[in-house]
C-alpha cells in the first residue's frame, strides 16, 4: 500500500512538471524577461498543490486563492516590465493562469482533460505568427461565415424539439439540425483551410479541399476553367477524380460518427474504392504538377440558406427512406439513393446511418445504398464535366471515375 501510493504521488507531482516544462519551454524560447520554464513549472506545481490541500481539507476555496495569488504576481509582473518601458503582452500572464488550472486538473486526477489542455495551449502559443497572418487573411465574408455557423450551432440548435415528427416519426428537428451542423461544420473547416493555404498548395491539395467542402461545386469551378483553357483539362481532370475520392473520406467520417457499426460492412469496398482512385489520380499529378494551379471559386459554406436546405433535403430523404422500405422494400431504398445522390451524398449518407443506427434499416441494406448514392453522384458529376468542360478533361474523368467506382460495381453487381 505505501508502495502504490509513493507511486501515485509521484505520478501526480511529475505529470503536473511535465505540463508545465511543455509550456515552459515554448514561454522560454522567444521571452527573455518574462515566465519562463522555471515558471510554469512552479505554476502548475501550485495548482497541483491546492487541489490535493482542497481535496483533503474539503476547502473548495483554496483553488480560488491560489488563482487569485497568480492574478496578483502575474499584474505586478505586467506592470513592472510597463514601467520599464516594455511593450508586455498579456499571452503569457494569461498561459500562466491556464498553468495553474492544469496544474488544478491533474491534482484532481483529470489527466486526459490535463494533458489535452496543456496540448492545446501550447499549439495557440507556438503558431503565434501563423494565426496572426490568418486572422488578417480574413475578409468580412469570413468572419461573417463564422457568425452563421454560431449561429447554426450554438442557437438554433439547443431549442429545437428533440422528438419525432410526422409519418413514421423520423423528422426529430434536433437530429436532423445536428446533421446540418456537422456538415456545415465538416464544410467551413475545409473552406478556412483553403482560404488560408490556397496561395502555397498545388492541385492536389485544392483536390483534397475541394472534396472537403463540396465535390460538387469543385467539379463546376474545374470544368469551367477547362473550358476557359484547354491546356489545363488534365489538372481539372485529376482535381475533379480527387475531390471524388476525398468525399469518401468525408462518409466515412460522417459515419463513423452515427453509426460506426456500419463501417464494418463498408471498410473493404471504400477502402478498395479509395486506393483503385488514387491510381489516375497519381499518375495525372505526375503528369501535371509543374502547371499552376488556378484558385479555386469558394464561398460561405455556412449560409443560413443553404443549411435550410440541406435539412429540408436531409428530412425528406428520412421520409422517403423510410416509405421506400415500408412500401417498396430494399428495391426502394435503393431507387431513392439512385435519385438523392445525384447531387449530394451527404444527406442519403447520414440518414442511412441515422436509420440503421436506431434498427429501422439493414446495416447492409444502409451500405448497399450509400455506395448506389456515390456512384449515381459520380454519374452526376461526369455529365457535368462532359457537358461544361472540355472533351480531354471529360476522357480523363471517365477514366478515373471507373477506377473510383468499379470496386463497389464489383460488390453490388
Amino acid at each position: 500500500m505505501m508502495e502504490t501510493s509513493v507511486l501515485s504521488v509521484l505520478q501526480i507531482y511529475g505529470l503536473a512538471i511535465l505540463l508545465g516544462a511543455l509550456l515552459g519551454l515554448e514561454r522560454e524560447r522567444g521571452q527573455e524577461h518574462m515566465a519562463g520554464l522555471r515558471t510554469f513549472i512552479l505554476v502548475t506545481l501550485l495548482g497541483c498543490i491546492c487541489a490535493r490541500i482542497s481535496q483533503v481539507a474539503s476547502d473548495p476555496w483554496i483553488i480560488s486563492s491560489g488563482m487569485a495569488a497568480i492574478i496578483v504576481l502575474a499584474a505586478a509582473g505586467h506592470f513592472t516590465m510597463a514601467r520599464e518601458n516594455a511593450t508586455p503582452g498579456l499571452t503569457t500572464w494569461v498561459a500562466l493562469l491556464v498553468a495553474f488550472g492544469i496544474g488544478a486538473l491533474v491534482g484532481f486526477e483529470q489527466t486526459v482533460a490535463a494533458v489535452a489542455v496543456s496540448l492545446a495551449t501550447t499549439v495557440i502559443l507556438y503558431f503565434k505568427s501563423i494565426l496572426h497572418n490568418f486572422t488578417h487573411s480574413l475578409s468580412e465574408r469570413d468572419i461573417y461565415a463564422i457568425f452563421q455557423f454560431g449561429l447554426i450551432a450554438f442557437i438554433i440548435l439547443p431549442i429545437l424539439p428533440d422528438r419525432g415528427f410526422g409519418p413514421y416519426k423520423v423528422l426529430n428537428p434536433h437530429n436532423i439540425w445536428l446533421m446540418v451542423v456537422l456538415v456545415s461544420a465538416i464544410n467551413l473547416s475545409g473552406y478556412l483551410i483553403l482560404k488560408f493555404g490556397k496561395k502555397h498548395w498545388g492541385g492536389p491539395m485544392v483536390g483534397i479541399l475541394g472534396g472537403t467542402i463540396s465535390s460538387t461545386a469543385t467539379t463546376l469551378c474545374f470544368s469551367r476553367r477547362a473550358h476557359e483553357n484547354h491546356d489545363f483539362s488534365m489538372m481539372g481532370a485529376m482535381i475533379v477524380a480527387l475531390a471524388s475520392t476525398t468525399v469518401l473520406v468525408r462518409m466515412t467520417l460522417l459515419i463513423g460518427i452515427i453509426h460506426p457499426g456500419l463501417l464494418r460492412n463498408m471498410a473493404l469496398p471504400m477502402t478498395a474504392m479509395f486506393l483503385s482512385g488514387l491510381i489516375p489520380v497519381f499518375y495525372l499529378w505526375r503528369r501535371t504538377r509543374s502547371q499552376e494551379t488556378p484558385e479555386p471559386e469558394t464561398k460561405n459554406p455556412a449560409e443560413i440558406k443553404q443549411a435550410l436546405f440541406f435539412g429540408v433535403v436531409y428530412g425528406v430523404i428520412l421520409l422517403a427512406v423510410a416509405a421506400a422500405r415500408d412500401y417498396l422494400g430494399s428495391k426502394g431504398v435503393y431507387m431513392v439513393s439512385l435519385v438523392s445522390g445525384l447531387t449530394d451524398v451527404d444527406a442519403i449518407t447520414l440518414s442511412n446511418a441515422r436509420m440503421a443506427a436506431g434498427g429501422r434499416l439493414l446495416e447492409s441494406l444502409a451500405a448497399g445504398s450509400i455506395l448506389i448514392a456515390f456512384i449515381s453522384n459520380l454519374g452526376f458529376k461526369l455529365a457535368m464535366v462532359g457537358t461544361i468542360g472540355t472533351r480531354r478533361m471529360f476522357n480523363w474523368t471517365v477514366l478515373c471515375f471507373a477506377f473510383l467506382a468499379l470496386p463497389a460495381l464489383l460488390l453490388l453487381i
